[in-house]
Order: C-alpha cells, then structure tokens, then sequence
C-alpha cells in the first residue's frame, strides 16, 4: 500500500492507518479484536458514537404532552429537563389536591412512548416510562465512558505506535 497523498510529514515518518495495527485487548463491546488495523478500530468506535448521537435525538421522541404548545426541546438534555419538570409539576398537583382526577391518575396514566421503548406496545404507564427512560440514560453513560475510555487507550497506542515508528524510520 502506498503512501498517504494528502498528509504533511512534519518529520514523522508517515503511514497510512491500515497499516498500524490494534495490539491491545480485544474489545468485544465494538467487535474489535487484537490484529484488526486502526482504521478498522476507529470506523467501530466511530458507528458506536453515531449510534447514541441517534438515540439522544429528541426528534424520536412524542414528547407533545410535556411541552404544552411550546417549542420542542432542541436537544436531549432539553429533553430531560422538560420531563423532570413536568414530573416535578405533577409530584407538587397531587400533593396540593388530592382530589383532582388528573393528578391521582397520574403518574399510573397511560402515554405513548418513543419507538426505543415500544417492546411492549406502543402505551406505558407513566412512572414506568420515566423509569424505563433513566435505566437507558445510565446505560448510554456507561457506553459512552466506556468509548471515551477506549479512545484514550487508542490515542496511547497511536502515540506509542508513532514513536516506534519514528525509532525505525531513524534506524535506532
């Protein structure tokens, strides 16, 4: 394979990344094994990314309830917060009055949920919804350190890699 066309030198030895390989543990979170090229490790890491960029998109979300005519949230944590909100809202009617219909009703009252959510149908109550709606934040979180700790891992071997190159390239 030849080399890149469109790179600097900067007096590194230059290298294409098909050519430097993974020789880290297996990564079995992104179907990466020790020996795939770091083309290959990026590429899973990158679709990984992409993957909970698309499930934080509030557009996915039938959220029209919670807005009460305004503006639909921009993003998840808008999204979050306008949910925490409307919770805390009907946390405060049912302690007020009791004996509204509306807020004894709630939070067992039936919603639509997002299609992520629709394993069950397209109807959950509530609070399960809520509930159901934190385990998969944490789960994103706990993918999203995960990732965030691979890269570093990646960016260390990279460095590590560079410098192992730029040895032989200077014949050391």
């Amino acid at each position: 394979m030849g080399k890149p066309t469109n790179t600097k030198n900067n007096g590194c030895a230059v290298t294409t990344s098909n050519c430097v390989v993974w020789q880290g543990p297996d990564l079995c979170c992104i179907d990466l094994c020790t020996g795939d090229s770091i083309s290959e490790v990026i590429n899973e890491l990158a679709k990984k990314i992409c993957k909970i960029f698309e499930i934080l998109d509030p557009t996915l979300y039938d959220i029209s309830d919670l807005t009460n005519g305004d503006c639909p949230p921009a993003n998840f944590v808008e999204m979050l917060q306008a949910l925490i909100t409307t919770v805390i809202d009907l946390k405060s009617e049912s302690g007020s009055s009791s004996s509204s219909s509306a807020s004894s009703s709630c939070p067992t009252c039936e919603i639509a949920v997002a299609s992520c959510f629709q394993e069950e149908g397209t109807i959950m109550n509530f609070d399960d919804y809520v509930t159901a709606m934190g385990i998969k934040i944490c789960n994103q979180q706990v993918q999203i350190n995960t990732l965030n700790s691979s890269y570093a891992q990646l960016v260390i071997q990279m460095n590590n890699i560079q410098a192992q190159l730029n040895l032989l390239q200077q014949g050391g």
